[in-house]
């Protein structure tokens, strides 16, 4: 479960929690990892939850933090790729990659496929991905993802592009998938007063927008419901499964989407 600490990610690991999972949280900061800890504790008595620390803005870190469930979690049921973040002005990591393509995107195809084989070998499993909505307004370059030419509406654009590119992933991973029992499927949880706005526009989300408990609701669904045992590649909305835009359908950008990921990963082209 990545960006546990807070908001979404915090409801949905206290979801899993209740339904009697044990959860490991990918979070990058110990104390509010520690914190997020101590509040699903106080709902959920000996719940069985874990820490494992990682920036996943690097994909270094995103390797070792593979590398620690790997070694933590002998099987792997559900990956749940929540984390996520928003930029107003374009912003670089230590790697020189756009900041919102490397969290919102790179960092959970990446990991997602250093777990995937753990997932594999303990199906039935599910791959979960949040999105968002506005992928329906991203104006997808490939040959500027990292967007040098296209940072737009303060950054909202380039924020679209990375979910879009998260829904193309995750209906690529579920074809390529296929028929190994693991689901794979992305979630939009609808609008929610999260940390992910700048602070300035807390206040305003906090009126007009969802709770994060409710935001989660639809994830869980897809993460722990029985009736999504069979589903894999879809998008799901709270109204249940909807279509994502054109873009997000055609099987061509989608395969090369994936294996511009994957060079930007650093990754052998996979099944």
């Amino acid at each position: 479960m990545t960006g546990a600490s807070s908001g979404i990610g915090l409801e949905i690991a206290r979801g899993l929690a209740r339904h009697g999972d044990r959860v490991v949280l990918l979070c990058r900061d110990a104390g509010r990892a520690e914190a997020a800890v101590a509040s699903i504790r106080e709902d959920v008595p000996g719940a069985a939850l874990e820490v494992v620390l990682a920036d996943l803005s690097l994909q270094s870190e995103v390797r070792s933090a593979a590398a620690a469930i790997l070694d933590r979690c002998p099987r792997l049921h559900v990956l749940v790729n929540n984390a996520g973040v928003y930029s107003a002005r374009r912003r670089e990591t230590a790697e020189v990659i756009e900041l919102q393509l490397a969290v919102n995107h790179l960092a959970p195809f990446l990991l997602t496929r250093l777990l995937e084989d753990r997932l594999a070998a303990s199906a039935p499993s599910r791959i979960v991905n949040v999105v968002s909505s506005l992928h329906r307004m991203a104006r997808l370059d490939m040959d500027d993802l990292q967007a040098w030419r296209s940072y737009r509406h303060f950054g909202l654009g380039q924020y679209a592009v990375t979910k879009l590119l998260a829904i193309l992933a995750t209906r690529e991973r579920a074809r390529r998938l296929g028929g190994t029992g693991v689901a794979v499927n992305c979630v939009h949880p609808g609008g929610a007063a999260t940390n992910i706005w700048p602070a300035w526009q807390r206040p305003f989300a906090r009126l007009f927008m969802a709770s994060p408990a409710m935001g989660a609701m639809p994830v869980l669904s897809v993460a722990a419901d029985p009736a999504f045992a069979e589903v894999t590649g879809a998008y799901v909305t709270r109204k249940g499964i909807e279509e994502p835009s054109p873009a997000a359908r055609d099987p061509d950008l989608a395969a090369r989407a994936w294996a511009a990921s994957e060079a930007m990963c650093g990754l052998a082209p996979g099944r």
